[in-house]
């Protein structure tokens, strides 16, 4: 019993260590640092062996925000693998090969030699020295990898013992890191979250970085941007267009439901079109404003640098057959901000911080501090004088990674709604979004039976990669008009 005893707690602490050490960017460190399902099955070293393997396999997948679904796109796709970029994604993770190296040849060895490590006088011999020095050497020097391991752990450390310098202080990433992690003493394994994440999700769209899918052929969700089919169709007095900044698509049904049930509430007479749509994650919100724009692959390096009347001349984009209606693009943050004041060469009228500020538009106090979104949507006739024939482009800032709360009241319980409860910043996207969306609601009320609104959900919210596990890698696109 005693020995059964001694090789059960050295199993539990190498399994743990070696996690700590190689694993320590994964998600599930974010919760704490014990591993509740070492506890289960560091009883049996059969069993230890295999869940090393599923927990490095689950490693790689939660760090770029996938689950098991992934590997059914693999088996799809055998003869298209880009061999190239999955060996420089296994470089990136050589700290997953590191832990199974480690924590397997260290349990071997033990095993080997029944847990009974008896010091005797030629185990420090010079040469046994020296590989042991070497040994321990490679340890040290693996924890500087490209992953940046060593930089993680001493973020940790600075967290726990908020021994923070001032340079950590730069745009309050100290606050945010704070939101994101909560150091208890338990957590779970990575493959336990990630078969949790496969089950819960398994009738939802797909997560994670699509870059690790360059070899996805199927196109089983083809590029939506007929845009300018669906609004020259009808003969469409005003068209309102907002381009959302980071819509909360949760993969969770239920709070994505939520959200656009708080748009159609008290709206009985909607006519209502959604289409999914491929983003690139190479092109910022500027890659959504020029896509709509131009319905067609255009140049955005020139795009970005161009008058934007020049640029939609020259490429001939479809909104310029809008030119007959009032033009007016509306900006909740700074025209400076990727060099927007370009765009004043295209739109009769332009709004920015400055400008709505003039207005006495309140000011939401963010990371990205602009004007309320909802008191823009709330307030649109301060802007538009006469409501017909307008063609209207609102891009909205409040939701931002990182955000702060804009609401005054939750519209949710975020404790008892998953994945709401595992991040703060979780929380506050969905609250913000379901007080903007109630604006909308509410402008919606009030438009005209021959106006449409487009709500253009724009680049998925910029979580690290490792939290877009639960958020959808397509972005929507609602068309709404009245019956």
């Amino acid at each position: 019993m005693k020995l059964w005893l001694k090789k059960y707690l050295i199993r539990v602490l190498i399994i743990n260590f070696f996690s700590l050490f190689y694993l320590i960017q994964t998600p599930v460190f974010d919760t704490g640092f014990f591993s509740i399902q070492s506890i289960f099955y560091s009883i049996n070293i059969y069993l230890l062996y295999l869940f090393i393997f599923l927990e490095a396999k689950s490693s790689f997948l939660s760090i770029y925000g996938l689950d098991f679904g992934f590997y059914k796109l693999i088996i799809n796709n055998l003869g298209n693998l880009n061999f190239k970029y999955i060996f420089y994604i296994a470089f990136q993770n050589i700290n997953i090969f590191y832990f199974l190296f480690f924590s397997l040849g260290t349990l071997l060895f033990i095993e080997k030699i029944n847990y009974n490590f008896v010091f005797k006088k030629d185990l420090f011999n010079p040469r046994k020295k020296f590989f042991s020095s070497i040994l321990v050497i490679i340890f040290i020097l693996t924890c500087f990898n490209p992953s940046n391991t060593h930089l993680t752990l001493i973020e940790r450390y600075k967290h726990l013992t908020n021994s923070w310098t001032p340079n950590d202080l730069i745009l309050n990433e100290v606050k945010y890191i704070s939101q994101y992690i909560k150091n208890d003493f338990f957590r779970n394994d990575n493959w336990f979250n990630t078969i949790k994440y496969t089950y819960l999700y398994f009738d939802s769209h797909p997560s994670g970085e699509r870059k690790l899918s360059q070899f996805d052929k199927n196109l089983e969700f083809k590029s939506f941007r007929n845009f300018s089919g669906i609004i020259t169709k009808s003969d469409y007095d005003s068209i309102y267009v907002i381009i959302n900044e980071s819509y909360p698509n949760f993969r969770n049904k239920k709070l994505k439901e939520n959200l656009l049930e708080k748009i159609k509430i008290g709206n009985d007479d909607l006519i209502i079109q959604n289409f999914k749509k491929k983003w690139n994650r190479s092109l910022t919100t500027q890659g959504a404003e020029m896509e709509f724009f131009c319905n067609k692959d255009v140049n955005f390096e020139k795009y970005i640098v161009s008058e934007l009347k020049y640029f939609i001349e020259k490429n001939n984009c479809w909104i310029n057959s809008m030119k007959d209606k009032n033009l007016i693009y509306i900006h909740s943050y700074e025209e400076s901000f990727f060099n927007r004041s370009r765009y004043k060469s295209f739109f009769n009228k332009t709004f920015f911080k400055k400008e709505l500020s003039d207005l006495n538009f309140k000011i939401c106090n963010q990371k990205y501090s602009g004007i309320c979104d909802h008191t823009i949507l709330d307030n649109l006739d301060k802007i538009i004088k006469d409501k017909k024939n307008n063609f209207i482009i609102f891009l909205t800032v409040n939701n931002h990674i990182p955000v702060e709360p804009v609401y005054n009241i939750s519209y949710i319980d975020c404790k008892k709604n998953f994945p709401l409860n595992i991040s703060e910043q979780f929380c506050k996207i969905y609250n913000n979004q379901m007080l903007f969306n109630e604006s909308i609601s509410k402008f919606i009320k009030n438009m005209n039976k021959n106006d449409l609104l487009v709500l253009f959900s724009d680049t998925p919210p910029m979580f690290n990669s490792k939290r877009r596990v639960h958020f959808e890698d397509l972005i929507d696109v609602y068309f709404f008009s009245k019956k």
